[in-house]
């Protein structure tokens, strides 16, 4: 709006603005000035960069940028979480998200309920939302027993720690920078090959079609048999992640893009 005297604006795409605003008309006119206005567009994905292109039909560059992670080190160690939790030598799954529908906590349910080592399996969901809504689903699944819920999302890498696997089932991600928290922490992946998720996990990676809660089901009970299977996935998913979504390689990326979107002004 300010043309010339405005700063320099680099705008990046994270999902929500795309898939969920950008579909609203109150917002959609604004979200479609900001892209076509700023000086660089970036997305954290290639597929959110396509679907951006497709719901906002824009004619400029858009350029990928992934997300970084820097994992923390844990403050308690493993036992100590899993002592906390109530767990002695269960298979712990977990699921880190808001709980929008999009993640659809549903399925995440029913693929436990589908599991064949349910009675060896326990799920930690630490909630950005409330789970109210899906307290019903509990009972109708019988999973009382089976689903530990947190509604803190702080100090995430000591439960990252104390888990075996990540279980994940949107129907669409951007990104999913709790699927790349969990590679981080060398914990292999449960989840649907949707949107994103195969940029970040790798195409060597088993991903599954969409409401294959079969599949899903099984994958877990794989996980729970095979030990080194578990360990095998984990660290090729850590190696992955550590090679294209470090700090140190994601970084120098958008400097790259800051200096050169100021360049002729500092001219």
């Amino acid at each position: 709006m300010l043309g010339s005297l405005a700063q320099r604006i680099v705008t990046t795409l994270h999902g929500t603005d795309t898939t969920l605003l950008g579909q609203d008309p109150d917002y959609r006119t604004a979200i479609e000035h900001a892209l076509v206005h700023s000086d660089a567009v970036t997305a954290v994905s290639e597929s959110l960069r396509q679907q951006t292109q497709e719901i906002f039909r824009l004619q400029r560059q858009i350029e990928v940028i992934p997300n970084f992670f820097n994992p923390n080190k844990p403050k308690r160690s493993r036992e100590e979480v899993r002592r906390d939790l109530g767990l002695t030598d269960e298979f712990l799954v977990l699921h880190m998200s808001n709980l929008r529908l999009v993640k659809r906590i549903d399925l995440l349910l029913r693929t436990i309920a589908l599991s064949k080592s349910r009675d060896r399996l326990r799920l930690l969901i630490l909630a950005g939302g409330s789970f109210d809504p899906y307290e019903p689903l509990l009972d109708e699944l019988g999973l009382r027993d089976r689903v530990i819920v947190r509604q803190n999302m702080a100090a995430v890498e000591e439960y990252l720690e104390a888990a075996d696997t990540g279980l994940y089932t949107s129907e669409y991600e951007s990104f999913g920078l709790g699927i790349l928290e969990t590679l981080f922490y060398g914990r292999p992946v449960v989840a649907f090959r949707v949107g994103g998720i195969p940029e970040v996990v790798g195409d060597s990676y088993p991903l599954y079609p969409f409401g294959d809660l079969t599949a899903m089901a099984a994958a877990l009970d794989a996980l729970v048999k095979s030990p080194h299977l578990a360990r095998e996935l984990g660290e090729r998913g850590r190696n992955h992640a550590i090679e294209r979504f470090s700090a140190a390689r994601i970084i120098p990326q958008y400097e790259a893009l800051y200096r050169r979107i100021i360049a002729p002004r500092s001219g």
